[in-house]
């Protein structure tokens, strides 16, 4: 089985059993809303020019688990969808661009849904189901890989506004 893994922020799919990642899914709406309320006036800060603010990492997490929902939904309903490639950066920066703006509240709000109705797909579909493909572009994901991938999102993405954080809140040299 081919797991997520990420040398950056040591994600490792193959840590979760199926039980685990449903509930490190579901676990993503509360972390995200601490993060937010802990941000305090660092909130729509941004570290350096090209980093993202916290609410802005959220809103990209929030989208993110939305498209996943999804294409978990379109896998478990339709034999092995396909659609056409999409061209993420230019997704990404279309998305991105009114994030700073946002209400925290009602970001953090809809990631928790978007993860819990993630959550609440696998369990229901089961890991029987998660071999279950969507193809984008020409490349075939399973269930279990997107879960996975919905999860190292979020996670590497907390670990970004950590650091982000770090940095706005160190004494000036």
């Amino acid at each position: 089985m081919d797991y997520e893994q990420c040398e950056t922020c040591k994600f490792d799919g193959s840590d979760y059993d199926p039980t685990q990642l449903v509930d490190a899914i579901r676990a993503l709406g509360p972390q995200w809303i601490r993060t937010l309320l802990n941000a305090g006036d660092e909130l729509r800060q941004r570290p350096a020019p090209e980093t993202w603010s916290a609410l802005e990492y959220a809103a990209h997490s929030r989208d993110i688990t939305a498209l996943h929902v999804f294409g978990v939904e379109q896998a478990l309903t339709i034999d092995e969808p396909s659609f056409p490639a999409i061209d993420g950066d230019d997704l990404v920066q279309s998305a991105s661009d009114g994030y700073a703006a946002l209400d925290p509240f009602v970001v953090g709000r809809e990631l928790s849904t978007h993860a819990g109705n993630l959550a609440d797909l696998a369990q229901e579909a089961g890991p029987t189901s998660w071999s279950r493909g969507i193809t984008i572009g020409d490349s075939r994901s399973d269930v279990r890989r997107l879960l996975e991938h919905a999860l190292h999102d979020s996670h590497h993405h907390l670990m970004d506004v950590a650091e982000g954080l770090a940095i706005l809140r160190s004494p000036s040299p």
